[in-house]
């Protein structure tokens, strides 16, 4: 049973576009680091009903019954962040989907409201980083991009984000796994990923962080 976060954490990362750019002896720097930073976010809300802070933070959520697709990936919801408006348009049915695809390793499948909320947390931690003008990815290292004799060009790892913004739904809801999890096996569920696939993939991340 994966109970290893900063495998999880390595998923994400490795989604990002420039993960090849990154040198190995800085991996667990991004994972270690995003990771803490949405800890540290969610301790502030413990114990907080994560619509509660929807409402106190004037955050609207809207919610849609059909789901938007895009090359067969279910799309849960959007954000809208700026000046005079905030909200979050939310799928139901694709949530429902999730929530009801989302068993693994013999667990049962979370309900619709936890697969909810876990998304509502997730978009709560961006609203964070947007209010505060202070994203994780901009906070950490950069990495060369390209190098020219003595100029070089450097970039912002994005998915820094991503991986805070599941320590921050992990620790805020008291979640088992970092809720990525629940993705690959939705993705298994329906057919787009074999268990083989994702002990492949599980596989090679733990041999990267040694």
């Amino acid at each position: 049973m994966i109970d290893n976060e900063r495998i999880l954490a390595l998923c994400e990362l490795s989604n990002d576009l420039l993960f090849g750019k990154i040198p190995e002896d800085k991996i667990s720097y991004y994972i270690d680091s995003s990771l803490a930073a949405g800890r540290a976010a969610a301790k502030e809300y413990a114990g907080m009903d994560i619509k509660e802070l929807y409402h106190s933070n004037n955050i609207q959520i809207e919610y849609q019954k059909e789901h938007k697709g895009s090359f067969g990936v279910m799309l849960r919801g959007q954000a809208v962040m700026g000046k005079d408006e905030t909200k979050v348009e939310l799928y139901s049915s694709s949530i429902e989907s999730l929530a009801n695809n989302s068993y693994i390793y013999g667990s049962a499948p979370i309900s619709y409201d936890l697969a909810l909320n876990i998304h509502l947390a997730h978009e709560f931690f961006h609203f964070l980083e947007y209010k505060s003008i202070n994203f994780v990815s901009d906070q950490l290292d950069t990495v060369v991009i390209m190098k020219i004799f003595a100029l070089q060009r450097r970039a912002h790892i994005k998915r820094c984000s991503e991986i805070a913004a599941h320590g921050f739904a992990k620790e805020l809801l008291q979640l088992q796994y970092l809720p990525n999890l629940y993705d690959y096996a939705y993705l298994i569920n329906t057919g787009k990923m074999t268990d083989t696939d994702l002990t492949d993939m599980m596989s090679r991340m733990e041999s990267i962080l040694g």
